[in-house]
């Protein structure tokens, strides 16, 4: 799953967040960090609920999820 910043100088603060919380997450570029997680609804969930945690840390520094490069369709919206 891809997750885009809107202030790219948060990505490897966001990378080593979700790092302390357990996810698999590497940077891909500005901006941009995948994070290892398999699309079903109880792992979106666990990841929307640690993006909310992250927006009231850095409130202003909006995650939007997408799909990871090669993935069918995407996840539009702010986590």
């Amino acid at each position: 799953m891809e997750l885009h910043l809107s202030d790219p100088s948060y990505t490897d603060r966001l990378v080593s967040f979700l790092r302390s919380v357990g996810q698999t997450a590497s940077v891909t570029g500005p901006g941009l960090v995948e994070v290892d997680v398999v699309p079903d609804a109880g792992d979106l969930v666990e990841l929307d609920i640690y993006l909310g945690v992250w927006e009231v840390l850095y409130p202003g520094t909006e995650v939007q999820l997408g799909a990871s490069a090669g993935a069918p369709g995407a996840v539009d919206g702010a986590a």
